[in-house]
């Protein structure tokens, strides 16, 4: 597995998206029910925070395994830790970013992809930890609208061989004009992630700070101006 950046809340989708519910489908089915759907898209904030939630974005779910009626089977926690272990040994193909597992004594566990690492933690992170019987999981945006996700994970569960994806071209065009302090949107959140800032879609001073240190720290992104130009863009995308 490889780190790569972490996207959290970006922006609000307009509906649910089609990946994100094929993998939730497909691991419901594989596990007959054993981990069921608690919830996909939902615009609302964090619990007990002001931020927005990634559910907001459609790009993550829960997924409970304890028992409700017969529709929710439900199971132990064993089933949960198999696929939370599944989820995370495969996590570059599903393109899994996060993974909270609030069962876990003393305040829940976290994997996240831009550490590739389990977190335990020793201090409350999120609420319903520790006995929160319920697995998280963030995918990133290209995930969230792969409709053969579901057929993935299923040859993942089955332990079916997988043929090896032709590595797309994830080249980002050029937005056609410099981006610099003022400048706003998806484009901008895109060059956040990398340069390693907020990620929050507004080039500000902090966002100007972090891509000054970029073009410090690699000469052929030009001139340590602030400014996103082609050069800068390019070095961007050698980083992506």
């Amino acid at each position: 597995m490889t780190k790569r950046p972490y996207t959290g809340y970006d922006r609000t989708a307009p509906a649910k998206r089609v990946g994100l519910e094929a993998l939730v489908a497909a691991i419901v089915d594989t596990t007959d029910g054993a981990l069921w759907n608690n919830g996909t898209r939902v615009v609302r904030s964090k619990r007990g925070k002001g931020s927005m939630s990634v559910h907001a974005t459609g790009r993550a779910a829960d997924l409970s395994w304890r028992p409700m009626g017969d529709r929710r089977r439900g199971s132990d926690y064993t089933t949960a830790q198999r696929v939370a272990d599944l989820l995370v040994d495969n996590a570059d193909r599903l393109g899994l970013e996060a993974l909270f597992d609030y069962y876990p004594a003393p305040y829940g566990r976290g994997w996240r992809c831009d550490r590739d690492s389990w977190r335990k933690y020793s201090k409350r992170a999120f609420s319903g930890a520790p006995g929160g019987d319920w697995l998280h999981l963030e995918v990133s945006n290209t995930a969230a609208d792969d409709p053969g996700l579901g057929d993935l994970w299923r040859a993942i569960w089955h332990d079916e061989p997988i043929p090896e994806a032709t590595e797309p071209d994830r080249t980002r065009p050029y937005p056609g004009a410099p981006l610099r302090r003022g400048s706003s949107g998806d484009d901008v959140r895109w060059m956040q992630a990398i340069v390693d800032t907020w990620v929050d879609g507004d080039f500000g001073p902090k966002t100007e700070s972090a891509v000054r240190e970029f073009q410090a720290a690699n000469p052929t992104a030009g001139p340590a101006d602030g400014w996103v130009g082609p050069m800068t863009w390019a070095e961007l995308n050698r980083h992506a």
